[in-house]
């Protein structure tokens, strides 16, 4: 994501720009360090690269680690390539090790594999163990650092245990409970640990009722889970119940921002960048968009096609065609709104496959009030255009029609697409239009039959 430039961000790029330029490397060093590590990656992308680079290493280890993990991909690749394998072996040991796997996935296989050999091996085997996950699940993103205590214990006992881990395990929002086997068995947040009587039992704190999610599960499936429940953090399991992890609200937050990114640029007709759009090639562009412009292009001359067959309807009747833009207009604005609406439902799991009957009645309902209320504009439209009650009474009817079946079909495709696993966004936009122009043509011109005869 590129930074939000603000007046700040401006005055301290400015102020990087002139030291760098006097050489003033240890002043430079000062002024880095009064800033945030997510602010100094922000000025990493606005600076060339070059200077990135010369500005990078003046940063510790623990910072630039940080600083690393905020930028984007093409940035933190441009970073990567220019620092030696044994310093960029370092920065991944200072980060969590969900986040040292994906900046080591966007690597070469080769490289990747040298950097994992510098590290120190258990944390090399816990990058490793993650990176063995398929993209975009769980398993990849979790963090295996996580407390475990005991039901059988005490609260004494599990505060002692606490002061002895390691200040590198910060996620304690949640402390949660294994048994002998490591399945998780309860969950209890970190105030009801220290608010308790030192002799309570853990048994006796905890709850027992966990919401986890298993190690294969869909990124998305997890980003609900925490929306729904206002996790900080969601545990990860194996088909067994064994706790193998966390999910943080922070890694939540990358999940949301990068789905709603892919799910936009579907909306509109292609496929989504792996890049920010400066950093993406126009030949990768190209290929990204060239194969929806064919399809759409196919699916738009189904539009041509029904014109055609109704050709000397068209002739005796030349007015028909003043309305036609406006129909298919309508209809397709119609057909994406019920689309986005269906879409944002499906995300949050208010409607699943199971409830098709009660959208199909609720949409055939809405899409004829909606229908009524633009047949009324469209026949007051139509009389001041052409000065012909049946003709207005086609354009009035078709409008009717066409919202309602609009309505419909933006109902059904994306709960359908849902069902057979296909991402419901990549029928919006414009395949919705499209597929409605072409249908509301039929209808149009089949009303026009029916009333005025042709």
């Amino acid at each position: 994501m590129a930074p939000h430039i603000t007046p700040a961000l401006k005055e301290a790029r400015n102020r990087v720009r002139a030291l760098l330029a006097e050489r003033k490397q240890e002043a430079l060093r000062r002024f880095l360090k009064k800033l945030h590590p997510a602010d100094i990656a922000d000025l990493l992308e606005m600076l060339d690269e070059d200077y990135r680079v010369e500005v990078f290493n003046l940063l510790r280890d623990d910072i630039a680690a940080e600083v690393l993990d905020e930028t984007r991909t093409d940035v933190m690749r441009n970073l990567v390539d220019a620092v030696p394998d044994d310093r960029i072996a370092d920065l991944l040991e200072e980060m969590p090790e969900d986040d040292a796997a994906e900046i080591l996935e966007e690597l070469k296989e080769d490289r990747a594999e040298d950097i994992l050999e510098l590290m120190e091996p258990e944390e090399a085997a816990e990058v490793e163990a993650l990176l063995a996950y398929p993209e975009d699940t769980a398993g990849r993103l979790m963090t295996t650092r996580v407390v475990r205590l005991r039901a059988s214990w005490t609260v004494d006992r599990a505060i002692q245990y606490l002061r002895s881990v390691d200040t590198s395990d910060r996620t304690l929002a949640y402390l949660y409970v294994v048994d002998d086997e490591q399945k998780l068995v309860g969950v209890l947040p970190v105030w009801s640990l220290l608010t308790a009587s030192p002799d309570t039992r853990i048994s006796d704190l905890m709850d027992p009722d966990v919401i986890s999610v298993q190690a294969d599960a869909d990124q998305e499936e997890v980003a609900r889970i925490v929306a729904q429940y206002d996790f900080f953090a969601v545990p990860v399991v194996d088909r067994k119940n064994r706790l193998l992890g966390i999910i943080t609200h922070d890694d939540v937050i990358d999940i949301l921002q990068d789905e709603f990114t892919e799910d936009v640029q579907r909306f509109g007709g292609s496929e989504p960048l792996e890049q920010s759009y400066f950093s993406t090639s126009i030949l990768a562009m190209v290929r990204k968009r060239v194969g929806w412009l064919f399809l759409l292009f196919l699916t738009a001359t189904l539009t041509g096609t029904v014109m055609r067959l109704y050709e000397d309807e068209l002739q005796r009747a030349v007015a028909l065609s003043f309305f036609i833009p406006l129909l298919i207009g309508t209809g397709g604005n119609a057909g994406s709104q019920m689309t986005a609406t269906m879409i944002r439902a499906l995300a949050v799991g208010e409607v699943s496959f199971e409830d098709m009957g009660r959208v199909l009645f609720r949409e055939l309902l809405t899409g004829f009030l909606l229908g009524m209320a633009m047949s009324i504009v469209g026949l007051i439209r139509a009389l001041t255009w052409e000065p012909s009650l049946r003709l207005g009474l086609t354009v009035a009817a078709s409008l009717c029609a066409l919202v309602v079946w609009a309505n419909l079909m933006g109902a059904i495709l994306p709960v359908i697409a849902a069902r057979l696993k296909v991402d419901p966004t990549v029928i919006s936009g414009p395949v919705m239009s499209t597929l409605v122009d072409a249908t509301g043509l039929l209808i149009y011109f089949n009303v026009a039959r029916l009333i005025m005869g042709l």
